[in-house]
């Protein structure tokens, strides 16, 4: 019994030997294989995690390394891609299939001679290596070197390689000697030896297409969508391809068959939906994320699809009861209820609107506390208000979440400058330009701290040397002109927006930027003209349209202005910015009741307007509000605007005037006060301080903010009252 238990203990001990030095092995082969099989479905990200989960097995398996860098490059991270071969051929310099992917990653560089190098390494340890053959091809063609080229390919093929590599590599060599046919027949013979490879018919389909053949290229493409139906970009290269060739009805009918083959699935709707936006079909677009949502109550992914198709249509009002909605109905950390909060916080950022913006931003990183959008933009606003030690904190949180944030340094290095920390803030730009040297945003906040510390010229520097390196980039022509305006240059901000409409004459930002030019001259003839042709390329946008409307009524021109709100609301009647234009317009015409109704209907349609609230509630005091009815209705109204918007000038105006009419003065002194340190050459802020300090009883300021209230010739309201009180002090 005894010599038998002995037996039973040494043979599991050997099988608990045998199984420890197996395990590993087992272990990592088994991520391997797995790995591998993902790669195959396409599940790029879950396959290199098995890769990795190899190597915290066997940190020097070279194999590994190359297989992760096969899935960086799968994911479109080239950089990664070449670290991980890297490593991999440090660990096995005869992987050299390693080698070759480096050697193609050279030549997507454009750096031959180092792909030549790759090439004839692996050849000499293996000169019949098709890798490497096929390398020394690619470096020929890449060389123009055209006749060494079609040589040595069409000599593989002879010797019977069939990579679709070498079909494709053919093409261009054929293409140079102008034998079209030549390419197309390569092309055809690498699909029958390979007749699942999708690259070789997209070839196929766009040489038929450059030689006017769009049927064949039509049956090319359809092949392409039978071989993989799951991939929408396919058909939507398709529909694309019929669009142009006149087939638009045959393209509807494919982006139809794409949401019907699987009509719950939101990537794909979503992708088909910018497809139809691309090509201006905005109904189509609109359409089909309404029957996505009709289908999933809950896809907020599309409503937010949904949201910025409002936005970008001018429908503001709709884009915020949406927005509103999935907050309200979503768990408040929920991505899609955080990207909502997000979006809020953008729009009234957009606005000026400081205090609603920061609710929802706090919101967002009390879910979220690494949500750098939303650190970002808590980081702004704290700029704005000067607070300079927080605004630090927050575009700190922003760099050790991505040290490659380039405008995170950036607007650190604003608010170091803020703090009056010359030296960190100097750091900090140096810091951005090194990890995005050629970034427009970057540039464009390190221009704005060289002009903090007064050196415009380095500022001039960095946008001339990237509008240099991006001549067709519309936005840095919008930054220079900005530039040389804030500097008084206007022979070079006038250049600069002129050539904006030389290079896009179909967009409306060059007409706008010379409208705004021309305004801040004084020359409203010429920016009417210039403000109404960026209204007619792009008439749903409000910034466009209300620029206008002051315009217009600048120079009394009243009824075009009406005219304009009036064709702007038969195009969405649910439009608040028309409605309180046409508020505006009728209160300088003096036809108040007309102007009190178009400020309610804007009420109605958008009740978190600050600015309706502000109109409204000036025009009832000074019309309604000779009553205590009036008045307190436009206390109201005027508190609400407060309280969404605190620092801004014309609302504490407002609200302070009502306090004074209310007989409050202490109150009415403390906002006028206010408003006027924050403009301080308003007349009839000046005016409504003035009356408040000389009915306090002191005259001595009252005498200087009525004299400065009055110190321009300009009407505004109450000014014959403005003047008969300073003639009594």
């Amino acid at each position: 019994m005894k010599r038998y238990g002995v037996k039973v203990l040494c043979g599991l001990m050997m099988f608990t030997m045998l199984t420890a030095c197996s395990g590993p092995q087992e272990k990592k082969a088994k991520f391997l294989a797995k790995g591998k099989a993902l790669y195959e479905k396409g599940e790029y990200a879950k396959a290199g995690l098995e890769f990795k989960n190899a190597l915290q097995i066997d940190p020097k398996l070279a194999e590994a390394y190359y297989l992760i860098g096969m899935t960086e490059q799968k994911k479109g991270d080239l950089k990664k891609a070449y670290g991980n071969f890297t490593k991999a051929i440090e660990l096995n310099p005869a992987l050299l299939k390693a080698q070759y992917e480096i050697g193609k990653l050279m030549l997507a560089v454009r750096e031959p001679a180092k792909a030549l190098e790759k090439a004839e390494l692996i050849l000499k340890a293996d000169p019949r290596n098709e890798d490497g053959l096929l390398l020394l091809g690619a470096v020929y063609v890449s060389n123009k070197e055209m006749a060494k080229a079609r040589t040595h390919l069409e000599g593989l093929l002879a010797s019977g390689v069939r990579n679709p590599e070498l079909y494709m590599l053919l093409v261009p060599v054929y293409q140079v000697e102008g034998a079209t046919a030549k390419a197309e027949e390569v092309l055809r013979q690498g699909i029958t030896a390979n007749p699942k490879h999708i690259q070789m018919r997209l070839v196929l389909g766009e040489l038929y297409a450059r030689t006017g053949k769009p049927d064949e290229a039509i049956g090319v493409l359809e092949k392409v969508v039978e071989l993989e139906p799951a991939n929408t970009a396919h058909r939507l290269l398709l529909a694309n391809f019929c669009l142009a060739t006149g087939k638009e009805q045959k393209a509807l009918d494919i982006l139809k068959a794409a949401i019907a083959s699987d009509p719950k699935n939101e990537q794909r709707r979503l992708q088909v939906v910018s497809f139809y936006l691309s090509k201006g079909k905005v109904k189509e677009a609109e359409g089909l994320l309404k029957d996505g949502i009709d289908l999933n109550k809950k896809a907020t992914t599309l409503q937010l699809a949904q949201v910025d198709l409002f936005f970008n249509t001018g429908r503001e009002s709709a884009a915020i009861t949406l927005l509103k909605e999935i907050i309200k109905s979503g768990k408040e950390t929920a991505p899609d209820v955080l990207r909502a909060k997000n979006i809020m916080a953008n729009y009234h950022l957009s606005r000026q609107e400081l205090a609603p913006a920061m609710v929802y931003l706090e919101e967002v990183l009390k879910s979220n506390p690494k949500d750098m959008e939303a650190q970002y933009n808590k980081g702004s606003i704290l700029l704005t208000k000067g607070d300079g030690g927080n605004a630090v904190a927050a575009f700190r949180a922003v760099i050790n979440e991505n040290p490659q944030s380039g405008i995170g340094y950036a607007r650190l290095a604003e608010a170091h400058l803020l703090n009056k920390e010359a030296g960190l803030a100097a750091e900090n730009i140096q810091k951005a330009l090194k990890v995005q040297p050629q970034t427009r945003e970057v540039l464009k906040a390190a221009a704005r701290c060289y002009l903090l510390q007064k050196e415009p010229a380095k500022a001039e520097e960095l946008l001339k040397k990237y509008a240099a390196a991006n001549p067709k980039d519309l936005e840095v022509h919008v930054d220079l002109g900005d530039f040389y305006l804030s500097q008084r240059n206007l022979s070079k901000a006038t250049a600069e927006f002129t050539s904006l409409k030389k290079i896009a004459p179909q967009l409306p930002v060059g007409y706008a930027k010379m409208g705004e030019l021309y305004t801040s001259l004084g020359k409203f003839d010429l920016a009417v003209k210039e403000m109404e042709q960026a209204v007619r390329l792009n008439s749903a946008a409000p910034q466009f349209f209300q620029h206008l409307v002051q315009l217009y009524q600048l120079q009394k021109q009243y009824p075009q202005a009406i005219s304009l709100a009036e064709a702007r609301l038969k195009n969405n009647p649910a439009d608040d910015v028309a409605y309180r234009s046409l508020g505006q317009i009728y209160n300088a015409q003096g036809s108040y009741d007309k102007a009190i109704s178009s400020f309610k209907k804007a009420l109605e349609l958008r009740p978190d307007s600050w600015q309706t609230m502000n109109n409204l509630a000036f025009i009832i005091s000074e019309t309604d509000g000779s009553g205590k009815a009036g008045l307190d209705e436009a206390g109201k109204l005027a508190e609400k605007a407060l309280a969404i918007k605190p620092d801004e000038a014309t609302v504490l105006d407002t609200a302070g005037w009502i306090k004074y009419r209310q007989g409050d003065l202490p109150q009415a002194l403390t906002l006028l006060g206010k408003a006027r340190d924050k403009a301080s050459a308003s007349q009839i802020i000046n005016f409504h301080f003035g009356m408040a300090l000389h009915k306090s009883g002191k005259n001595p300021e009252a005498k200087v903010a009525l004299q400065k209230a009055l110190s321009s010739k300009q009407p505004f309201t109450g000014r014959d009252l403005a003047q008969k009180t300073l003639n009594t002090l």
